[in-house]
């Protein structure tokens, strides 16, 4: 349409939105000039906080010969003179005069070149407000606020989108959402079986009330019934109670013990362990350890439990276990305060009484710890199963979820 402009120089300009760029451009040309690429500018802030993104806009002047725009030709005469005379520079001759306006273009040509610099550089400084974002980007993350996926997980999603797709494929909403339930299932580590030798140490740690006890009962149903399903002989399994500050948690271990006929013994202390562990790692195939729940910020009683546990040879593989229902918060307090057990996993329970998973799948991703089994109900001979991607992504509200696609990805 526009043959007779369509090699001339191209020039860029940078603004909130396309609209905004457009405006400039209306400001500086009216309509003699033409839009010929449009893409996204994004700013780092400092230590990859505060990005920003911006649009960027190249364009040519339609008008053969037209360049950007230096001043009016009556408003530069009228001020020629004052000019010069800033520059110091003599007018006696017309020749000295045709030198001079060579040295203005070049001075006017090196100010428009410090300008777009500044423009370029300086974008940290400009406040851009939410209404920039686009609305299926504001659409997301209203969705993964009802999830209650963290701020920081919400945001780095958020940035994601605008970092991947193009202006055009951005307004394809069920494309965006379905690339975001793929990068929520990518997200979520799934502990991988492994071998172990014999015995088999297992040692739960966590706050109170979250189902330690239980829990120990339920990964000793597992084994049992693993064993049947598989036609080998039951495994030797020994239950050893080493929680001290709840008074019922002996007797409650025990009545499991006596349910599924296995041996539960006390520990006090790290001589008791040492000496349970010393009569049975010869002839048991997995000893389960059940300990005291102590507050996230009882450090003192949480590296008392480590020093007991402390022993030479026992090599346990310890799980960290909480509530589904633990607020992404409370979640970040208790894994860093249970760290110096170097924990190889964790174990969620309680999920039959949450809806909500984005609390958990957000600081566990963040904290790069993996998932090995989720617990339901009181039952201690069942409501136990290693974790699947894909239970956790069909209970995202308000998500519209491709079953077939994500059995495809994510299923086993």
């Amino acid at each position: 349409m526009y043959n007779d402009y369509q090699n001339g120089p191209e020039y860029k300009v940078i603004g909130k939105s396309v609209e905004d760029c457009k405006a400039q451009l209306f400001t500086k040309y009216g309509n003699n000039y033409q839009p010929v690429n449009i893409g996204t500018y994004i700013k780092e802030g400092f230590l990859g906080f505060g990005r920003k993104e911006y649009v960027e806009m190249k364009y040519i002047i339609r008008t053969p010969g037209a360049n950007i725009p230096k001043s009016h030709p009556e408003e530069f005469e009228k001020n020629k003179s004052e000019i010069l005379n800033k520059l110091g520079v003599s007018v006696d001759s017309s020749k000295q005069l045709a030198s001079l306006d060579k040295k203005i273009d070049q001075k006017l040509d090196e100010k428009f070149d410090e300008l777009s610099n500044l423009i370029s550089t300086g974008l940290s400084n400009i406040s851009v407000s939410s209404d920039t974002k686009h609305a299926n980007v504001l659409r997301i993350e209203e969705m993964l606020e009802e999830n209650e996926f963290s701020k920081e997980y919400i945001r780095n999603i958020s940035e994601k989108i605008r970092a991947e797709f193009s202006l055009e494929e951005i307004e394809d909403f069920d494309k965006v959402e379905k690339q975001v339930v793929d990068w929520i299932g990518e997200s979520i580590d799934i502990a991988q079986k492994k071998a172990h030798r014999q015995p088999h140490v297992i040692v739960l740690v966590g706050p109170t009330g979250v189902g330690k006890t239980t829990t120990i009962a339920k990964l000793a149903a597992q084994q049992v019934i693993g064993a049947r399903k598989e036609g080998i002989e039951d495994p030797v399994i020994r239950l050893i109670s080493a929680d001290v500050t709840r008074v019922a948690a002996e007797e409650q271990l025990r009545r499991y013990g006596e349910a599924l006929k296995i041996q539960v013994d006390k520990a006090e202390n790290a001589d008791d362990i040492k000496t349970i562990f010393r009569q049975c790692k010869d002839s048991t195939d997995v000893i389960l350890i059940d300990t005291s729940g102590y507050s996230p910020n009882d450090s003192e009683h949480i590296g008392r439990l480590k020093k007991n546990l402390s022993v030479d040879g026992l090599r346990p593989d310890v799980y960290l276990a909480f509530s589904a229902s633990t607020k992404s918060r409370d979640l970040r307090n208790i894994i860093q305060n249970y760290e110096p057990f170097a924990f190889s996993s964790v174990i969620i329970t309680k999920c039959d009484e949450t809806q909500q998973y984005g609390n958990i799948i957000s600081v566990l991703a963040e904290k790069h710890k993996s998932i090995s089994f989720v617990t339901y109900g009181q039952s201690p001979a069942k409501d136990i199963s290693r974790p699947k991607v894909v239970d956790f992504l069909i209970r995202l509200n308000g998500f519209k979820i491709d079953r077939v696609h994500i059995e495809d990805k994510f299923g086993e």
